[in-house]
């Protein structure tokens, strides 16, 4: 029997009336086909007289990450709906293939199985809808996503990393592998690699979670209200409840203030159980996490929080003072690059002397879960009565609502069972982590878990989903991610107040 071909080039599926961008992006990735040997495939290679449909379907086969430019014109191909995409989509699954696409000029690309998969770009602003300086850009980070996704990276010498801790760098504690586990290819080999290093100090397993360090203003009680979906009889109600928690308030002048609610030390299981429904893969697998207490932002950081902070000495970087699509004081900042909000936290720990940093992954999920075992720290299912998303969709069994098509005031809805707001839809919510596929190795404790010597433009992690997305993207133990320097409208930020110690970010 002749064995599969090896899985190992890129193969681009466009329409013809997009041809325009096939050229471009050869252009922009030509270095990598230069320094890399880059293997790439479109049906223009196609020789005279040969059988396209053969040619095509043997690339199909070759293909290690499939790159789709989405447009009107690409989804209302016949060929590539009954051929080429069945065949990625199964490969997808069953062999480890890696499905990019970018949303090349406005289609229905939500309502076919592509809108599984992260966009490389925003949806509702493509290719064709931005000016040619930011086209040049969106190019270079598809050639990057290219790069990563093809795992070219690995013979590349690689950048200093700035880690969280101390001066040496101490990434997540590692766990153990748990009886079978397995190592799987791509992001999983880097987290392998993490652990054999010797970056992971053993004795780091023997640390005890930190106390909070006490914050130099007093704490006060916060009131809000919860709220928990119930079922009854084939219909869902709402019980609502009032709730204090407590935590401390943060002036930042000008009569903007800052509130941070302590979340209590603990530990949870990271991650979806395999039952969950519309679960994938790198949400798993299960694995327990231990960690200590800190103080959590109680909702994403709003416009005025960012633009009184933007006005503060500059530290590495400048901010702009009002860079949200969306416009309103007490509405999410969004717009801002995980490079950002880095600059944001370094201004605070400067102003204030306090530990603020952007939440480990484990800290976001541990915190939005608030001790909650189900999809939604609401329960089973979400309502647009409960968050801010794409209310035209349901999960389960749930019901449909409003689509509000924009950012909405924080806190609008009620909290979490820890007085957390927003952590379902309105925006996406920057993490410290790198980006790894899935959960194997992964640390035991509340670290951010980072790649040893990891490039600068590495991907960084997004918890929370947005207005934008369906509801399953919104559910507690889904992840995404983007590079550190992406800034998009329905992407902000919510900080921690770190234990006593190190600065996050020093």
């Amino acid at each position: 029997m002749t064995p599969p071909p090896e899985r190992d080039q890129l193969f681009i599926s466009y329409s013809h009336v997009d041809r325009e961008w096939v050229v471009r992006l050869q252009t922009m990735i030509r270095p990598l086909v230069r320094s890399h040997g880059l293997r790439l495939w479109d049906d223009s290679q196609i020789p005279p007289g040969a059988k396209w449909r053969q040619e095509i379907e043997m690339a199909l086969a070759a293909a290690k990450v499939a790159l789709l430019l989405v447009s009107s014109d690409f989804l209302a191909s016949e060929f590539v709906t009954n051929s080429e995409l069945p065949q990625l989509l199964a490969a997808a699954e069953e062999e480890g293939l890696r499905i990019l696409w970018v949303p090349v000029r406005p289609s229905l690309v939500r309502r076919t199985p592509i809108s599984a998969y992260q966009a490389l770009g925003d949806p509702g602003r493509p290719l064709a809808r931005m000016d040619p300086v930011e086209q040049e850009e969106a190019l270079v980070e598809i050639a990057l996503a290219i790069e990563m996704a093809l795992e070219l990276r690995q013979d590349s010498p690689p950048a200093a990393a700035k880690t969280r801790g101390d001066s040496a760098g101490r990434p997540r504690q590692a766990a153990a592998p748990r009886s079978g586990s397995s190592v799987l290819p791509g992001a999983d080999r880097q987290a392998v690699a993490t652990v054999r290093s010797g970056a992971v100090q053993p004795e780091a397993a023997q640390a005890e979670a930190a106390e909070p360090s006490a914050p130099t203003v007093p704490l006060q009680r916060f009131v809000t209200s919860t709220c928990l979906l119930r079922q009854e009889g084939g219909r869902w109600s709402m019980e609502r409840r009032p709730l204090q928690v407590e935590g401390y308030r943060e002036d930042l002048g000008e009569g903007v203030a800052l509130n941070m609610v302590t979340i209590p030390a603990g530990s949870f299981l990271m991650g979806s159980p395999m039952d969950e429904s519309e679960r994938v893969e790198h949400e798993g697998p299960q694995h327990e996490v231990t960690l200590g207490s800190f103080f959590m932002a109680q909702t994403p950081i709003t416009q005025s929080q960012w633009r009184a902070v933007a006005g503060w000495q500059k530290l590495e970087r400048d901010l702009k003072p009002d860079p949200s699509k969306f416009k309103g004081a007490n509405r999410p900042v969004e717009q801002v690059s995980w490079l950002d909000a880095l600059e944001f936290c370094r201004r605070l720990n400067q102003r204030t002397g306090q530990r603020y940093g952007l939440p480990s992954e484990a800290q976001w999920e541990y915190a939005c879960r608030a001790g909650s075992t189900t999809p939604f720290h609401f329960g089973a299912t979400l309502t647009p009565e409960l968050a801010n998303y794409d209310g035209n969709h349901v999960y389960g069994n749930g019901p449909k609502g409003t689509y509000r098509k924009q950012t909405s005031d924080v806190a609008s809805f009620p909290a979490n069972g820890w007085g957390l707001h927003d952590l379902h839809g309105n925006v996406w919510e920057w993490c410290e982590d790198h980006w790894h596929d899935r959960y194997n190795f992964a640390p035991g404790d509340d670290q951010p878990w980072l790649i040893p010597a990891a490039a600068d433009d590495e991907l960084r992690l997004l918890r929370g989903g947005s207005w934008y997305d369906y509801p399953r993207y919104c559910r507690s133990a889904f992840r995404n991610h983007y590079r550190p320097g992406v800034a998009v409208g329905n992407v902000g930020f919510r900080v921690v107040c770190l234990p006593q110690g190190p600065s996050l970010n020093p």
